[in-house]
């Protein structure tokens, strides 16, 4: 069932944005926290991405490896060293990237403006990824979900587990786990059909399919995108892959996003409020 209050989503309204909070911990309660959970807002279900550290980057051997794999030495790679541990409280990101039906509520709830390619055949089915925004309209798309677009770290981690895999699946690239140009589809494809190609953790498409925006930056303090596209080779689909959009404020036909849920400032937000009722 989704998580809400009393059964009914509480709706927070400030000026032309809605803004809806759910506070996790009071539905799942403390650790051991469940593996999958259903946001109460856009339906998504979200999986647990455990505390601890994971590997992010790769190396300067593994750097020589990819320019090997693709043929050429491009400078995007060398963005991706050095390789760091990073400790992350746990968290909850979206299975699938945001789809164009789940976005189509968002609208409806919003009347936010309508993305590139909505009514277009071939990028506007239900189960599609949603595509033709930037970065402003995933955060607004999170505010009303209750969410935020994911850090570089989360959505890595998410990606690629602790073992430094290069895809979400392993270390050995298979043209049929992933949409990218190996595959030759040529567009988005439903966030459910590549089962094969899922992350450790159970997240889909984290290896083509669509770009997702997260937060962060790039060179030159470009906004920062993960996991590549059905246009990007083996190379452009590895889980530390790093790029930007040309246009940020619009995107593009293979540019989405998906959502996280942090636990760690729910907890916070608790002992704030705990501590206001004491006084």
């Amino acid at each position: 069932m989704p998580f809400s209050t009393n059964g009914v989503p509480q709706k927070h309204i400030s000026g032309e944005n809605m803004k809806r909070e759910w506070n996790i911990l009071e539905e799942i309660g403390d650790s051991p926290f469940p593996s999958e959970i259903e946001s109460p807002f856009d339906g998504a279900p979200m999986v647990l991405i455990p505390e601890g550290t994971f590997t992010m980057g790769i190396d300067r051997d593994e750097l020589m490896q990819v320019f090997a794999l693709d043929g050429k030495e491009n400078p995007v790679f060398a963005t991706e060293i050095p390789a760091k541990e990073v400790y992350l409280d746990a968290y909850y990101i979206d299975k699938h990237p945001v789809t164009n039906a789940q976005y189509a509520k968002f609208r409806d709830d919003t009347g936010h403006r309508e993305p590139l390619l909505w009514d277009h055949p071939g990028w506007n089915d239900r189960e599609q990824p949603v595509v033709g925004l930037g970065w402003d309209d995933a955060r607004a798309y999170a505010v009303w979900a209750g969410k935020e677009l994911p850090s570089e770290a989360q959505w890595e981690k998410a990606a690629r587990g602790t073992d430094r895999r290069w895809w979400p699946w392993g270390n050995d690239f298979f043209a049929g786990h992933c949409n990218s140009a190996e595959l030759g589809i040529g567009r988005t494809t439903e966030v459910t059909r590549l089962p094969q190609g899922v992350s450790p953790y159970g997240c889909f498409d984290m290896s083509g399919n669509v770009w997702e925006m997260c937060e962060g930056s790039w060179i030159d303090d470009a906004p920062l995108m993960k996991g590549g596209c059905f246009l990007g080779r083996a190379t452009f689909v590895r889980t530390s892959t790093r790029w930007s959009a040309e246009d940020p404020l619009n995107g593009a036909h293979w540019l989405g996003f998906r959502c996280v849920k942090e636990i760690f400032k729910n907890r916070v937000l608790q002992a704030i409020s705990k501590k206001s009722n004491d006084k």
